[in-house]
């Protein structure tokens, strides 16, 4: 089963980078802008969600309302997590292709002089 997972987690990465690699260094950064924006969008959705079942059911069934709303949210805040982590890869991936890069330049121009 964990091997199954960190097979999935590979592949996943392995693609994340075969796209940013088609991609130049100000579109990565808008893209790990773009997905870390995401992962506030899941954290201020999963509180939306808290506060409206909690209010939503307060006067039902009291205060285990509370545990309604948390677990109707946890699902928006802990997948944010996994969106967090992406938008680090793309960063990470968007350092080492862009060190690539200007090593690849640094090499044409050492062998244009």
């Amino acid at each position: 089963m964990f091997q199954a997972f960190t097979n999935f987690q590979q592949r996943q990465s392995d693609k994340l980078k075969a796209k940013c690699s088609t991609l130049s260094h100000p579109e990565r950064l808008s893209l790990a802008k773009r997905t870390n924006a995401m992962a506030m969008g899941l954290i201020v959705a999963g509180t939306g969600c808290f506060i409206g079942l909690t209010a939503g059911l307060w006067g039902s069934i009291g205060p285990g309302a509370i545990g309604a709303g948390f677990g109707g949210a946890c699902g928006l805040w802990f997948s944010s997590c996994g969106v967090f982590e992406e938008a680090k890869l793309i960063l990470k991936f968007d350092e080492e292709l862009t060190a690539l890069e200007e090593s690849n330049n640094d090499n044409a121009n050492y062998e244009d002089a």
